[in-house]
């Protein structure tokens, strides 16, 4: 893998907040046309999150994300992975909201968090719908806290618009820094009639 020496602090953050919540985490490298990599990893709240960086690689390769900020040589880890990724094409754009909006309900999100004090209320509010969006002809889908709340930990948002966009049963968050992405067959999203 090569990442120029100027860009390489965005690789360095991107692996930093993502052992913050996980220290054994894994993170998927792959080739981004012709001269970035798209980095990947699973957080703990479930969900997939993703930041492209300048860069070169010639295949995909999964790797420990301690191992690689010490190290653009760490061991490969390919059969560790687990689940699949979203696809690169078809994201219809669904609505984009104020990156303002979003702050506040991360904000009364976390609030809540604070107030429940236990672990069974803190799920709970993980996937407390905060967010409805839709497009003409699409389903409305609701956006649970988890999403923003990855946003969030992973520094994402800056002061553009965050996109709400899906593909098939995916769902992704776009804001200034970096993507989050979640399945609608599982708890993070939900089609609504």
């Amino acid at each position: 893998m090569t990442v120029p020496v100027a860009q390489r602090r965005d690789l360095d953050v991107f692996l930093g907040r993502v052992l913050r919540l996980d220290a054994g985490a894994l993170v998927r490298l792959r080739p981004s046309g012709p001269d970035h990599l798209t980095l990947w990893a699973a957080l703990p709240f479930d969900v997939l999150v993703s930041r492209t960086v300048p860069g070169t690689r010639l295949d995909d390769v999964t790797v420990s994300a301690a191992e690689l900020l010490e190290s653009e040589s760490p061991r490969r880890r390919d059969s560790e992975w687990r689940g699949s990724l979203p696809p690169d094409r078809g994201w219809r754009v669904l609505d984009t909201v104020p990156s303002e909006v979003v702050r506040d309900l991360i904000t009364a999100g976390q609030n809540a968090f604070r107030a429940a004090g236990t672990q069974a209320a803190g799920e709970s509010l993980l996937d407390h719908e905060t967010l409805r969006v839709s497009a003409p002809g699409s389903p409305e889908i609701a956006v649970t806290f988890r999403l923003l709340l990855a946003l969030a930990r992973m520094a994402f948002l800056g002061d553009g618009p965050v996109g709400v966009a899906s593909c098939g049963p995916w769902v992704r968050l776009s804001a200034d820094h970096g993507n989050v992405h979640h399945r609608t067959a599982s708890l993070g999203v939900k089609l609504l009639r």
